[in-house]
């Protein structure tokens, strides 16, 4: 062999080894899009990952992200409008025909099944024409899918699902339609209805979770049902009947406690399971967490207690005139339910679900996936 074909032919398996190496990188690494379609807005989430041995995805990296305003289940049935509202979500999204999966959560349940179809009818009709996407699913998830996402989402995230030596977190996500509350529980403990739990192995470890979601007590509906309610609301802010605020936090607990407890009947729910978990890590996802981060709660840690949240309400925030508060923070499109937030999440929490009103809760960093979308990427029915 000349010298000539010696280098010919190193050069030749020098490119069918990086052929191999870019073959195997196909194989092992995937990227999947995901539309988060809820009740205030939509959010697109574009994670790449690898598959273990078992098809176990692992790696997981959030890529793209990007978020709209309103929530689609709140547009008028209208193909150019709902075209025009896709547009603008996935538009720049760095993808060549990639799967992409639109699930919708609480704002969508709320509606009568035809007309969730209606706009499901109208998504699949504006994917057809997009070459760039290929849509493998849209439609309404479970409150139950939607709490154990956001579980798997934290608890990758703080790896625990990988590490057994650190104990798994409960998770209480905080939409704008509902709520939900997720935590591992032990068989035996107490009596469960067979609806609340649900089990699912990864990593070679199996999970046994609890989890509810209450739908119509997300922070929307909440303050809809309590725009009227003058001790919610900050002193001067003018209610829609024309009369003037006084804001009173324990009052306003109160009132809404009838809702929390007395309708949804959360404590009879959730309470009595809570009491006997193990759980002492919890993590907030949600509304609570853009309440304690907004300028006029202003927590600077990650983590805060609901002791805190109500305290700093009744001393600090409430006692404001409306006035201050919407020269100050106006900016902020929830400016004007602090008080009414800080006393819902409170009774919610503590009184709904049995927390101390001392127990430390967390929050994920800001360059971490802070809802429940990493964890479809984890379900192991999620890509059936």
């Amino acid at each position: 062999m000349l010298e000539g074909e010696q280098f010919d032919m190193r050069l030749i398996i020098s490119m069918l080894m990086m052929v191999c190496i870019k073959l195997s990188w196909a194989v092992s690494h995937q990227s999947v899009a995901l539309v988060d379609a809820g009740s205030s807005g939509s959010r697109l989430h574009i994670f790449s990952y690898q598959l273990d041995k078992t098809h176990t995805p692992y790696n997981i990296t959030e890529i793209w992200s990007k978020s709209i305003r309103p929530g689609l289940s709140t547009l008028p049935l209208s193909s150019i409008t709902i075209n025009n509202y896709l547009a603008d979500l996935l538009a720049d999204a760095p993808v060549d025909n990639m799967p992409v999966y639109l699930y919708a959560t609480a704002g969508m349940r709320l509606l009568p099944h035809a007309k969730q179809q209606a706009y499901f009818d109208a998504v699949r009709h504006w994917f057809k024409n997009q070459p760039k996407w290929r849509l493998m699913a849209a439609q309404t998830i479970s409150g139950q899918d939607e709490g154990l996402y956001g579980w798997l989402s934290v608890n990758y995230q703080t790896g625990a699902l990988m590490d057994e030596a650190q104990p798994s977190a409960g998770v209480l996500d905080m939409g704008g339609a509902s709520v939900e509350v997720t935590f591992p529980v032990e068989t035996g403990t107490v009596a469960f209805r067979p609806h609340d739990i649900k089990r699912i192995r990864l990593y070679g470890r199996t999970h046994t979770l609890f989890t509810h979601s209450f739908l119509g007590l997300g922070q929307n509906e909440v303050a809809h049902q309590f725009l009227e309610t003058a001790p919610c609301f900050n002193q001067d802010y003018t209610l829609p009947s024309g009369e003037q605020a006084h804001a009173n936090v324990s009052l306003c607990k109160t009132q809404v406690m009838s809702l929390i407890n007395h309708v949804h009947q959360v404590d009879k729910s959730v309470k009595r399971v809570l009491s006997k978990t193990q759980v002492k890590q919890w993590y907030a996802l949600g509304g609570v967490v853009d309440l304690v981060k907004s300028p006029a709660f202003n927590f600077a840690s990650l983590n805060f207690s609901n002791q805190e949240l109500l305290t700093k309400a009744q001393h600090s925030v409430c006692q404001k005139s409306w006035v201050q508060i919407s020269q100050n923070y106006g900016k902020d499109d929830y400016a004007y339910g602090y008080c009414l937030f800080a006393a819902y999440y409170y009774g919610l929490m503590v009184e709904g679900y049995g927390l101390k009103p001392e127990q430390p809760l967390q929050y994920l960093a800001a360059n971490q996936t802070a809802d429940w979308s990493l964890g479809f990427v984890l379900h192991p029915q999620s890509f059936e």
